[in-house]
């Protein structure tokens, strides 16, 4: 019995292997395909960028087959992998003619979004809509509603976990700020306790973006799953308090979830559902990538007294123009030119959003290839950021390349280019800017472990935290 079980599952593997070449090979017949692998029958190479470095996987694939494109399977998909300026500029000049949004299943299933299409779900029309109109987002509306705020966030940040002492750990730190941030921004709740139980949710929600999509206890997807589920639950817990509020004619605080549930009064109604989904989005997409661009660039400050001194002098003629706790407003913010171009700088050492993906809506003609109709696009924006031919000398850490000369157009894309680039810009560059200044006016501080050991499949994560000496200005 166990030898005819044996034979058919070898059977079966055979017959899935063939089925799967013969249908790769007549594909092959009729398209000049990109130059590439699919990997194994039905996994492909998923598994290459769920447990190694997308950054590494990507590289490695340039090398063997193309820096401009190559095909792969990735999570059950046939996909091309497009990387370089051009790349960068035709995708973002294609949409939508040629190309369109699209989802991952996991993305689909922890948003709520399993019997949304996944191109373009209903949702993200709706989700800009109520962005754009309020201008949330936007410089003067950041100045506006987080203007006074940021300043007591950070001090009362600074008088709990830095004030006192000597030696700490950055990268858990400014975790912790980045999302007490994005609580008072987008949901109008500062309770630290409240906040902290919500800290391991937001994580797993993070890394199950990218995972496999097994529903099964353990999983890195059913942690993802678990978190939605109390992230979304607690969002519309405070979407009934805030209707129940403006029903009783009663003043809410100023949030990003404040103004959209106060814009069903012009008519502008956006489902309970739908609202959560927009918070959790937004939050989700923000909260980890400042912490990591505020830990790289602290370690880097701290390692370099001339990039340090220059930021210093910087905030300083800021802060004698202005006068002592002024807070910054966003001409101040434009200023400050050095401190962003040190923020720029380790975004592109360490990108956390390596890539999106796209759909082709037609045969799609690209260096030569076809990329048929139906096929995914891994958009590698990230794919630039070490290449020589943009950056020489990729890999040593100069903020001078975003100074006067600035790198050429569609060269350097943190927040993506076109109709879709990321809405968040401008509050990471308010958010990281008023840290940095509060930080440098304060204190000084030297990096204990120079060779900072990073981990993390999708996005660099500091292993060791980044610990520093800290000293008290």
């Amino acid at each position: 019995m166990i030898l005819f079980l044996q034979s058919l599952l070898l059977f079966l593997i055979t017959f899935v292997m063939y089925i799967y070449i013969r249908h790769q090979r007549k594909l092959d017949s009729t398209k000049t395909l990109p130059p590439g692998s699919f990997g194994w029958p039905l996994v492909g190479e998923t598994y290459q960028i769920l447990f190694y470095k997308i950054e590494q996987f990507i590289q490695d694939k340039q090398k063997r087959y193309s820096s401009e494109i190559f095909k792969t399977k990735l999570l059950g998909e046939s996909t091309v992998v497009l990387s370089g300026s051009s790349a960068n500029k035709f995708v973002s000049m294609s949409e939508p003619k040629l190309v369109k949004v699209w989802y991952l299943k996991t993305q689909c299933m922890l948003f709520n979004l399993e019997n949304q299409t996944h191109a373009a779900p209903k949702h993200a029309a709706i989700a800009a809509a109520p962005v754009k109109i309020l201008g949330f987002l936007k410089p003067e509306g950041l100045v506006r509603y987080m203007g006074n705020k940021i300043e007591s966030i950070i001090d009362q940040h600074f008088m709990t976990h830095w004030v006192g002492k000597t030696e700490l750990k950055v990268y858990p730190l400014v975790k912790t700020f980045s999302l007490t941030l994005a609580y008072h921004f987008y949901l109008g709740i500062d309770e630290p306790n409240h906040i902290a139980k919500f800290d391991s949710k937001f994580d797993s929600l993070y890394y199950g973006i990218y995972s496999v999509p097994l529903h099964l206890p353990g999983t890195t997807f059913y942690r993802a799953m678990k978190a939605a589920t109390a992230i979304r639950k607690e969002i519309q817990f405070l979407i009934n308090e805030n209707i129940d509020a403006l029903s009783k004619g009663l003043v809410i605080d100023e949030s990003l979830l404040a103004h959209i549930v106060g814009a069903e009064k012009d008519g502008k109604y956006v489902p309970k559902i739908e609202i959560s989904n927009i918070i959790m989005g937004l939050m989700n997409s923000s909260y980890t990538s400042i912490a990591i661009t505020l830990a790289f660039m602290i370690k880097h400050i701290g390692l370099r007294p001339d990039i340090y001194q220059k930021i210093l002098s910087e905030h300083d003629g800021i802060t004698k123009s202005k006068g002592a706790g002024t807070k910054l407003d966003w001409n101040s913010i434009q200023k400050m030119k050095y401190t962003w171009a040190v923020a720029q700088e380790t975004m592109r050492l360490y990108p956390t959003a390596p890539g999106v993906f796209r759909e082709a809506v037609t045969d799609i003609t690209y260096e030569g290839f076809t990329i048929p109709k139906g096929w995914k696009i891994f958009w590698a924006i990230s794919g630039t950021n070490k290449n020589p031919k943009y950056f020489p000398d990729p890999e040593s850490f100069d903020p001078s390349r975003f100074e006067g000369n600035v790198p050429a157009p569609f060269t350097y894309i943190p927040w993506g280019a076109g109709l879709r680039s990321c809405p968040g810009q401008d509050y990471t560059r308010f958010v990281i800017i008023n840290f940095i200044h509060n930080l440098v006016t304060k204190f000084r501080w030297e990096v204990i472990v120079t060779d900072v050991k990073v981990s993390g499949s999708i996005a660099p994560i500091p292993t060791e935290g980044i610990p520093i000496c800290l000293h008290h200005l």
